[in-house]
């Protein structure tokens, strides 16, 4: 019945040629170490946890690191085990071009092409465009506490069927310790509309993220963390909208077992506010673990389980992260990396629940110049909450009306492969090439899609 219910849903939403929005929640900071690390140029936000894969995806392939724009919600992390992090920025990187006080300046560009095909405009709508994407910033360092960042990003595409867009990034975090207490604070606001495949059209998105953390050293071995987390998420299309007010809290215990190998129980609680859609809340308990095996393969791991509670209906899934690192050679780097996440859908009263698996192989030669290849793959059930008198009055005289179930509405399935070859130039230059191949099917028809991609990037930073 909710199946049903969803296919007639979907066939309105097709005849009005509207679209619903994007709601993503972030990774409770479980598994979260620090508030910011500093990376070339750009604010680059790390994570672990649930959040690779778990959220959503996006059409256009990405931009190679360094440059790659995080998405708001992943929160930066260090996963150190049985330690408080270091300052945020201390021994980083070099002062910039000029300075001002304590103030130091960073500025970079990004300038991207690319030229793609089955780029949607909505579902059942694809086309070929050619992108172009200018990406100026400017990175302020004050002291080795605090940084700033702000970088827009202007996307012109050739096709008129697509509008042009300006997407923006700011993201503050700061740092500090005291004896054996470490304080963080993080504060990051994005903007985007490039096309996701969630709604498989462009999808304006407006994102405000909040995380503050306290840890504590307890002993050369024991630690303890605490996280607090504010979300407010705004995603539209065309004339639908729909908001999510977030609040999390997340405690933590990490104990090293010895030098190269931490351990730590964590868990978290939280609740979402959907609009319009029903409220949510959910439970997290997991185990993590960072293992150095030796000199050339290491491991960083956490798993357990998630209980979200929706009209009355119970979920329980497994979740969990790893990645694998492998270098046999200076030059030569392999990973492998596995997730399982649950995340609040675009559509009113769903998760989705995502897993997926990547490999990367990554080659340098010729001392400037960098080969890259990955692959991965990703399941993507839609599970909905859905009061049973929605769909159906009929039940024995007597019996008690059960208040909601859970059954799988849709089940999508996506797979890429992506070729990149790069290099250096006067020291702050990088220029690259790339091809990237994706394959999105759906159990919804309209929805699936297929693309591909090839591009050239030449960025700048200081």
């Amino acid at each position: 019945m909710l199946r049903r219910h969803c296919e007639t849903e979907t066939r309105l939403f097709l005849d009005k040629a509207m679209t619903v929005n994007q709601i993503r929640r972030p990774v409770p900071a479980c598994c979260r170490r620090g508030c910011g690390v500093l990376g070339r140029g750009l604010l680059l936000l790390g994570f672990l946890g649930g959040a690779i894969g778990a959220l959503a995806q996006g059409v256009l392939s990405p931009p190679s690191e360094p440059y790659e724009r995080p998405a708001v919600s992943q929160s930066v992390t260090t996963n150190q085990m049985g330690g408080i992090p270091p300052l945020a920025g201390a021994g980083v990187q070099a002062p910039g071009p000029f300075q001002w006080g304590r103030v130091d300046f960073h500025p970079h560009l990004l300038y991207r092409f690319l030229y793609g095909d089955g780029i949607p405009t909505g579902p059942g709508e694809h086309f070929k465009t050619a992108i172009q994407e200018i990406s100026p910033g400017l990175l302020l360092n004050w002291g080795s506490h605090w940084m700033l960042d702000y970088t827009p990003t202007l996307r012109l595409y050739s096709s008129k069927q697509f509008p042009d867009a300006t997407d923006e990034l700011a993201t503050m975090s700061g740092k500090t310790s005291y004896e054996d207490w470490g304080l963080s604070l993080s504060q990051t606001y994005s903007s985007s509309s490039a096309p996701i495949l969630e709604t498989a059209a462009p999808t304006h998105q407006e994102n405000y993220l909040t995380v503050f953390e306290v840890s504590r050293q307890m002993g050369s071995q024991l630690s303890a963390e605490a996280g607090l987390n504010q979300n407010f998420r705004s995603s539209s299309e065309g004339t639908l909208h729909q908001d999510l007010r977030e609040w999390s809290i997340s405690p933590g215990m990490n104990y090293q077992v010895w030098s190269k190998f931490g351990a730590g129980l964590s868990g978290s609680a939280g609740y979402d506010m959907v609009t319009p859609g029903a409220d949510m809340s959910f439970e997290q308990a997991q185990v993590t673990m960072k293992w150095q095996a030796g000199d050339k393969a290491s491991m960083t791991a956490n798993a357990g389980l998630e209980a979200r509670q929706l009209q009355g209906a119970d979920m329980i899934n497994p979740i969990f992260n790893g990645t694998i690192t492998y270098r046999p050679w200076d030059q030569t780097t392999a990973s492998l990396t596995a997730s399982r996440a649950v995340t609040p859908s675009f559509y009113a009263n769903e998760v989705v629940v995502n897993t997926s698996i990547s490999a990367t192989l990554q080659q340098r030669f010729l001392q400037h110049f960098t080969f890259e290849v990955s692959g991965g793959y990703t399941s993507t059930p839609f599970v909905g909450f859905a009061r049973v008198e929605e769909f159906t009055n009929r039940r024995p005289i007597g019996a008690p009306a059960p208040v909601a179930t859970v059954q799988t509405s849709r089940e999508d399935y996506s797979r890429f492969a992506r070729v990149s070859l790069g290099s250096t130039f006067r020291q702050r230059g990088t220029v690259s090439i790339f091809y990237s191949y994706n394959d999105y099917t759906s159990g919804l028809a309209a929805f699936a899609m297929s693309s591909t991609q090839v591009g050239m990037e030449i960025g700048w930073r200081y």
